[in-house]
């Protein structure tokens, strides 16, 4: 086997927001990020929505806008590149090499601007990949990747995608660190430059781990998947058992708040029970740990700007640090006065 890729420089730790830019006036945005002393955004992009009409017909507007933007105001960027177009497959690909020729473009047309790609978006979901999840599947899509984006761009920094934390394994799903163990088994530690990890925290602080967070008739509290610290230390334990030094991005990370937001939304209850002033503290103290421990790279908090972009009845805005009228929440004054 070849070597494992050495520890990319650029993966230490840092300090990201998941935002969404497509089609939005960027000087808002922009200005968030840049007033909290944040270096990266991390953006979804759907395949679909670039390469939709056929292969090799591309449509990269929006993309470009927000590319050169962030790249003119000093701002890293990682893009999580998802979803394909019908042409290529139902959600994922048919056929790897499809998505790698698109990445390849893609790395090309935006390298030295583009810092790091995603690939794929909680894979271990049949939601997001189409039909039952599949790790050796993924992993074919991710080796694929690699290779092209590498080819064309050997700066660019390739995370995998991050899992959806869950205990369940059935059709629908594959328990997320089972999952992490299978794309090892297939080959992940010669794959990507660092590991991508969604460690939400529901309504429990973050540093309070399973089974002692797991207190009476309270819920989402009774898995470690329901934990950022039993998640964040499981995935790592899980690289070092595989002989790998990567770094965890935490691509997706956060906790909601419904206050001051309306009711929370059904499915998403546990926004009701954290104040705006927990929220601001379980965020800060989670970058705080995760600069502690070490072995993470940037973290990106989700999210930035769903108050605005969706309002408040959706459940995204829960977790967003702006109200839907743009006015600064508690978290976003905690953040900006966090020592960096």
């Amino acid at each position: 086997k070849p070597p494992a890729p050495a520890a990319h420089s650029g993966t230490g730790f840092g300090y990201g927001l998941d935002v969404w830019m497509m089609e939005q006036a960027h000087g808002p945005i922009i200005n968030g990020v840049k007033t909290l002393g944040f270096q990266w955004v991390h953006q979804k992009v759907r395949w679909k929505n670039v390469e939709g009409n056929g292969k090799g017909q591309y449509n990269w507007g929006s993309l470009d806008h927000m590319v050169d933007d962030c790249a003119n105001n000093g701002i890293k960027v990682c893009l999580c590149v998802m979803d394909a177009p019908n042409w290529a497959g139902n959600k994922s690909p048919n056929n790897p090499q499809d998505f790698a020729d698109f990445m390849a473009a893609m790395a090309t047309r935006y390298k030295g601007r583009v810092h790091a790609y995603e690939i794929w978006n909680e894979q271990n979901l049949s939601r997001e990949w189409g039909h039952t999840p599949n790790a050796a599947e993924y992993m074919a899509l991710l080796k694929a990747a690699y290779k092209a984006i590498k080819a064309v761009d050997p700066n660019a920094i390739v995370v995998s995608g991050g899992p959806t934390p869950t205990g369940a394994t059935g059709p629908d799903s594959i328990d997320d660190r089972l999952f992490l163990q299978q794309m090892y088994d297939h080959g992940l530690k010669y794959a990507c430059d660092a590991v991508g990890v969604h460690p939400s925290g529901f309504a429990n602080p973050p540093d309070s781990k399973w089974p002692e967070g797991d207190l009476p008739n309270k819920g989402f509290d009774d898995h470690p998947s329901f934990f950022f610290r039993n998640t964040m230390e499981d995935y790592h334990n899980i690289i070092v058992r595989n002989g790998d030094n990567k770094r965890l991005w935490a691509t997706e990370f956060g906790w909601p708040s419904s206050q001051n937001m309306g009711s929370p939304v059904q499915g998403w209850e546990y926004a009701g029970e954290i104040t705006e002033q927990q929220q601001a503290d379980y965020i800060v103290r989670a970058y705080q740990m995760g600069k502690s421990w070490g072995w993470v790279g940037p973290m990106f908090l989700w999210n930035l700007n769903f108050g605005p972009l969706l309002g408040a009845e959706d459940e995204k805005a829960a977790f967003s640090i702006l109200y839907p009228d743009w006015r600064p929440r508690q978290a976003y004054a905690a953040l900006h006065d966090m020592p960096k």
